[in-house]
């Protein structure tokens, strides 16, 4: 073997060697963004669900919603809030989760609020869920 040849081997061995690490530092770099995206979806989701459980059952749920969340003191004060959540969720949810939004609070009734927990589940895991909306009625 002479020097070209070596250098050949050892070029495509370095060659071979780089690209790997490329590929799997750009897959690991979209799995973290896709990870920490799921994560605020989940988390302001959950907070949403809350809010809005909160507001439709108003009555029963007033005292624990002020304990915590003291700013919140009343159902005006409480659709403010979820109005606000409205417009956040343009940067994170999908068209349909802010479509259900829309119309709780258009609605303001527990049938928009059960379509509203049937979409974000799709959203959040890709659910083929069967479940209807009329499941949530207490």
């Amino acid at each position: 073997m002479n020097i070209e040849q070596i250098l050949a081997i050892l070029g495509a061995i370095g060659i071979s060697g780089i690209i790997p690490a490329i590929v799997a530092y750009f897959i690991s770099s979209r799995k973290k963004k896709t990870d920490a995206k799921q994560e605020l979806k989940e988390k302001r989701y959950k907070s949403i669900l809350l809010l809005c459980y909160a507001f439709i059952n108003y009555e029963k749920e007033h005292t624990r919603l002020i304990i915590n969340r003291p700013n919140i003191t009343s159902k005006e004060a409480l659709y403010n809030e979820l109005e606000a959540e409205w417009v956040n969720m343009s940067l994170y949810a999908s068209d349909e989760v802010i479509k259900k939004m829309k119309e709780l609070l258009k609605s303001k009734n527990q049938s928009s609020f059960n379509a509203l927990i049937i979409t974000m589940r799709k959203d959040l895991y890709g659910l083929k869920s069967k479940l209807n909306p009329d499941i949530f009625e207490m």
